[in-house]
């Protein structure tokens, strides 16, 4: 079978799985920038001056529950984002989406009732309202889809989140990083962008005036190549900090 989307051998993104339920769940994951978000998460752990297994296992889970799962189903919802699914119906997106941020909040919610304080509220609030908020555009008539509020919640509060609940602090060098981490999400989700259109462009009529225009019609390979190093690089420097944090003891 074709990958999920494909036209005249045109992948809708770089890493889309089969013409399949669960080629197409690989799809809505977004495992890449999904890893990167997990990333993100290991960081803030590594650099906090206390740690618990607990607690890093917890947020990893919530984020991947909430943004990795939840926020990636809903965004597969008819006129809500980039649309990739053929085999699963609009109830199990809904259900699946809801479900799994649910589980997210009340992971949120038990770290708030363990760790206590309303930063960690605040935060958890914070997250929950970007990852309903930017997918589900429509019902904020976009407010919440702009590339500012990605850039917070999938990149600076998965990092700053995950630093307080192992520091019960936030440092300014935990904000600086954060901002660090934000930048990388900006430029993630527009070299993403970029990369969709010359995809459907190269699958679809327009590929002829892309060739007008001088534009080679397989141009989308140097954002991907672009969004491969920067996810994998995003990874390693993460398991790079956690190595010298937990294995190698250098902080």
């Amino acid at each position: 079978m074709e990958p999920t989307g494909s036209k005249d051998g045109v992948r809708p993104v770089w890493y889309a799985g089969r013409d399949t339920v669960t080629g197409e769940l690989w799809t809505m994951l977004h495992l890449p920038y999904t890893s990167m978000v997990m990333g993100f998460v290991i960081v803030g752990a590594a650099l906090a001056p206390d740690f618990s297994w607990p607690i890093l296992g917890g947020t990893l889970l919530a984020y991947f529950l909430g943004l990795g799962i939840g926020a990636h189903l809903l965004d597969q919802l008819p006129g809500m984002g980039s649309r990739y699914v053929r085999h699963w119906p609009d109830g199990a997106l809904w259900f699946g989406g809801f479900a799994s941020l649910a589980g997210a909040v009340s992971i949120g919610v038990l770290g708030v009732l363990w760790c206590g304080g309303p930063v960690l509220l605040l935060l958890v609030i914070v997250q929950t309202v970007c990852a309903i908020g930017y997918p589900l555009a429509k019902w904020f008539r976009g407010a919440l889809h702009r590339d500012s509020v990605f850039a917070i919640s999938w990149g600076s509060l998965p990092f700053l989140t995950s630093f307080f609940v192992q520091a019960h602090t936030i440092s300014v060098l935990s904000i600086i990083v954060a901002g660090a981490f934000a930048g990388l999400a900006i430029a993630e989700i527009r070299l993403s962008r970029a990369s969709r259109r010359l995809r459907a462009a190269a699958s679809s009529a327009d590929a002829a005036s892309l060739r007008g225009a001088g534009v080679p019609a397989r141009s989308f390979r140097d954002f991907d190549r672009a969004l491969r190093v920067l996810a994998g690089g995003t990874i390693l420097v993460a398991l790079g900090l956690f190595a010298g944090r937990i294995v190698l003891g250098i902080w």
